[in-house]
């Protein structure tokens, strides 16, 4: 069985990265969303309107993609942000349309918290979030207005993500050798950070006034660029863009079948300096050796993922996308819960009452295990999720791991190549481990970029991070006979 594609709409949406700065010229607030090789993938647009005791603003993207196995797909993602009349946000909408499916998220500004409300065809969802006074919810407009990008201090600032309803460390900085052009303009580096761990880097263009004029976002092999265009421009006409094919990295060494199934070592630098820490699994383990980084993955290489009791026990929880303790999902996994037999097996298990609800591939979506289970269609993303919330609902901690894995056989035009990909990783029986609902099993090419809820940020965090390595070598890891 072919790698399933992590769906295009977690990736799309999330090259946006929040509401685009205003533009100069007589059509500002209208943008062009072009791939590496300069074909079109869709528009974006920004306005700001006044209203009786504040203003909002709305912001929008479209984009038109397509794969040889899969109907064309608009993706649309809208945002509208109200403020008051002292600019303080009020509240944030943002609405993400698939075909006919719609995702709606309200995120209400309280004194010293917020309330999440996640509306889905399937389920509404309400979460309530701590939250610093401190914490902007727009992209730094003002403060990027009186930064110098060649003073030397970085720009630091906590962003609210109403998407995954979570707070997001933002660090902008003049981009290596950067010097402002005759028209005044200036190449940074916006990084996003969860914690210690790197999302996603982005090269903004600012005009004289600190303006973002232009975004270019890495993603898998390509880099989506989203740059000021007249309406005209925006609005007309392109084909569907094929995103698959150009997201592929060929592999430096062809592996054989003996090799993904042995232990297996992967060196890599880093694009431009932006290293960061790759996440250890059960199977694999991160080090570095003579200023390269590594990874080896084998069956039991790494020392998993934190096994105290508070983490064992968030990975237990219900989420907007593993929605374990919904009656649907719980129903699913309470006969296999009650048998007495181990963690591994009941995962195995598992795996097998999800089969179903996944049989038919679409590429062109990332949609929750509840939304999964009345679909009964997805990819690598909704095959790992799906098996996630299943897990927890029988009681065992799972995660989502999101990274590549290797083809030797030619998928979509291109041969032995790494592709994206999604699988489960689950606590069993004393250790992690992972589970590969798509592909059938795990081996030692599954490389695990990010670990998360399979929330879309995870999913496009990996595609971004995965557009920074530099491969130099691998090798096979053979243990000498004594």
């Amino acid at each position: 069985m072919k790698p399933l594609w992590p769906g295009l709409a977690a990736l799309a949406v999330a090259t946006g990265a929040g509401e685009p700065a205003s533009a100069p010229g007589p059509d500002a607030g209208w943008f062009l969303i072009t791939a590496r090789d300069g074909q079109v993938m869709g528009h974006a647009s920004q306005e700001t309107r006044p209203l009786a005791g504040g203003s909002e603003i709305a912001a929008e993207q479209d984009f038109f993609l397509t794969e040889q196995d899969s109907p064309a797909a608009h993706i649309r993602a809208r945002s509208v942000r109200r403020l008051d009349a002292s600019g303080n946000t009020l509240w944030i909408e943002t609405t993400t349309v698939v075909g006919g499916s719609v995702t709606r998220t309200v995120a209400r500004n309280r004194t010293g918290w917020i309330e999440v409300v996640r509306q889905t065809p399937m389920e509404r969802r309400v979460s309530i979030l701590p939250l610093s006074s401190s914490v902007r919810f727009d992209d730094g407009e003002a403060l990027l207005a009186a930064w110098d990008p060649l003073g030397g201090a970085p720009l630091t600032y906590e962003r609210f993500d109403a998407d995954s309803a979570s707070v997001e460390r933002v660090v902008i900085e003049a981009a290596p050798g950067a010097k402002p052009d005759a028209d005044g303009h200036i190449a940074v580096l916006r990084r996003r950070y969860e914690g210690d761990q790197l999302l996603g880097v982005a090269r903004l263009t600012l005009d004289r006034e600190r303006r973002v004029i232009r975004t270019e976002q890495p993603m898998f092999g390509s880099v989506i660029s989203i740059a000021a265009a007249d309406r005209k421009a925006a609005l007309a006409y392109h084909a569907p863009y094929r995103l698959i094919a150009s997201t592929m990295t060929r592999s430096p060494f062809r592996i054989s079948n003996p090799a993904t199934r042995g232990h297996i070592r992967y060196r890599f630098a880093f694009r431009d300096g932006l290293a960061f820490d790759l996440p250890v699994t059960g199977e694999q383990r991160v080090g570095s050796e003579a200023g390269k980084s590594f990874v080896d993955i084998c069956g039991d290489c790494g020392p998993g993922l934190p096994t105290d009791k508070a983490s064992l026990a968030e990975a237990t929880k219900a989420t907007a996308w593993m929605q374990s303790d919904h009656p649907r999902l719980k129903a699913l996994a309470a006969p296999i819960a009650r048998l007495k037999v181990s963690d591994t097996r009941k995962m195995q298990m598992l795996i097998e009452v999800a089969r179903p609800y996944l049989e038919r591939i679409d590429f062109n979506s990332h949609f929750s295990a509840l939304e999964t289970l009345q679909r009964r269609a997805g990819d690598c993303t909704e095959a790992a999720v799906l098996l996630g919330a299943l897990g927890r609902a029988a009681g065992i901690p799972t995660k989502v791991a999101n990274g590549v894995v290797y083809s030797r056989e030619a998928y979509h035009g291109v041969a032995n190549a790494f592709l994206p990909h999604s699988w489960t990783l689950a606590y069993v029986d004393g250790r992690w481990r992972s589970f590969d609902l798509a592909l059938d099993s795990f081996d030692s090419t599954h490389i695990a970029l990010t670990v998360g809820d399979g929330d879309a940020r995870s999913v496009s965090a990996a595609g971004q991070l995965a557009s920074l390595l530099v491969w130099q070598d691998m090798a096979e890891v053979r243990t000498r006979a004594s």
